[in-house]
């Protein structure tokens, strides 16, 4: 499957293995890892989905690499950015209820309002959290381009519109990164159990940064997510002290 990204001008096969389901579904696939009472479920770019205990948590959700009216209902939806691979309100309506929490930054609040997802809303910055049901503390970190321009003085990701974020549930920590290169605030990041890091040239790392900002992280556990194409063996000799997944 293809995918377009707007103004970039440029096509990236994303790939869609696992990331076809009947429209009868309503489950995750059965591609889910377990770690405890904590599942990961990769759907495809930056789309995934954790489960811990009743809670279905969407991230990213993105109709180009699912059909989403096949997958559960999130209980919560984290949005990173605005991009409309990040951002997109045709996969969010199949998935949403009149229940379910969105965790976004102000500027991705704004569009859920613009199109009629104005209830629940946790509008959350950098440097800003929240306390999810008292379940899981969501933490908003910085996630953006250090060097790579869509223009001089255009970065594709500026400082302070976008969000990473940090889940901490069953004394375990997860970070998503979102859409970012390494960033001087990586070396605050620390004991994260699972970690979901973008390898995907121009927009967010090369591999010789990937491998940066794992070993700067450390996690236990490592997804390479929002990538063409990715070589696991070869990052996984890179990093002999993670788990690549």
């Amino acid at each position: 499957m293809y995918a377009f990204y707007p103004d970039f001008q440029v096509f990236s096969d994303f790939g869609t293995k696992n990331a076809i389901f009947t429209r009868t579904m309503r489950t995750l696939p059965n591609t889910t890892d377990r770690y405890g009472e904590i599942g990961v479920t990769r759907i495809g770019h930056a789309a995934l989905y954790l489960s811990y205990k009743n809670e279905r948590i969407a991230v990213d959700p993105y109709s180009e690499v699912a059909d989403y009216s096949a997958l559960p209902e999130a209980t919560a939806i984290l949005i990173t950015h605005d991009h409309y691979d990040h951002y997109d309100p045709e996969a969010i309506r199949k998935i949403a209820t009149p229940e379910t929490t969105f965790i976004a930054p102000p500027k991705v609040a704004d569009l859920l309002r613009e199109d009629g997802f104005g209830q629940r809303i946790v509008v959350l910055a950098n440097g800003d959290s929240t306390e999810y049901k008292g379940l899981i503390r969501i933490d908003a970190v910085p996630a953006y381009n250090v060097v790579r321009e869509r223009a001089p003085g255009q970065p594709f990701h500026p400082q302070g519109i976008g969000n990473g974020y940090i889940l901490t549930l069953d004394d375990k920590r997860i970070y998503i990164a979102g859409d970012t290169e390494p960033t001087p605030e990586m070396r605050r990041i620390d004991f994260i159990f699972i970690a979901f890091l973008p390898l995907m040239l121009p927009f967010t790392m090369s591999e010789e940064e990937f491998v940066e900002a794992a070993k700067i992280i450390g996690p236990a556990y490592l997804y390479p997510y929002h990538y063409n194409t990715v070589d696991k063996e070869k990052l996984q000799r890179a990093l002999p002290d993670i788990i690549v997944k």
